[in-house]
């Protein structure tokens, strides 16, 4: 087949060469580290809850 067309990435390649350019990858990051704080202060917070009534706090 002369008239192929040339070989383009698919769906997934060109989202995958999207996220990996470099504003992208601040992006993911900023929200990476977000939402792990988040998860931070909720784990301290049901700690605290659970263990306040034994300490009379």
């Amino acid at each position: 087949m002369p008239n192929a067309a040339p070989d383009r990435p698919g769906l997934a390649d060109r989202l995958f060469l999207k996220f990996t350019q470099p504003h992208n990858l601040a992006r993911i990051l900023r929200w990476a580290w977000l939402i792990s704080l988040v998860m931070l202060v909720f784990g301290y917070l049901i700690i605290y809850f659970r263990v306040s009534e034994y300490l009379n706090i």
